[in-house]
């Protein structure tokens, strides 16, 4: 890659921290596979973060709990079924300005700077789900 390989990322954040309001998971179930931010790729001006959310358990998954940002963030969670990729294979309860959404579709939700979000709560996990988050700020707090 040459000269361009400094903004290339392939592995996950190592000693990646998160705001109190992340709920640490099982990383058999939830696998980071990369994140983009100031730490990762010199100059970057906003963030990304990718990880896989695995069947293999019976209890939900809570990836957070409720809180704001100080940047629009858009989420996205994309089920793994060929024959119809709008099925996610799962159900998420998004909570979005204390109104709970059920969503059992592939689906990306961008959400306001200040406006609350969470829980984000995933149950009946069928099939791999690929979660994807990234906003305008050089580091995710």
């Amino acid at each position: 890659m040459g000269k361009y390989a400094k903004y290339a990322v392939d592995t996950p954040k190592k000693n990646a921290k998160y705001p109190p309001y992340r709920v640490k998971n099982d990383p058999k179930i939830v696998k980071p596979i990369v994140q983009v931010d100031a730490d990762t790729v010199p100059g970057a001006e906003f963030y990304a973060e990718t990880k896989w959310i695995l069947p293999g358990t019976k209890k939900e998954i809570k990836l957070c709990e409720s809180h704001t940002h100080n940047f629009n963030e858009v989420l996205g969670f994309f089920g793994f079924n060929y024959d119809n990729i709008q099925d996610l294979g799962a159900e998420i309860e998004i909570t979005i300005d204390n109104e709970k959404n059920i969503v059992d579709r592939s689906f990306s939700a961008c959400i306001p700077a200040g406006v609350q979000h969470g829980p984000v709560i995933i149950r009946n996990i069928k099939r791999p789900i690929f979660h994807v988050s990234s906003g305008k700020a050089s580091q995710y707090k």
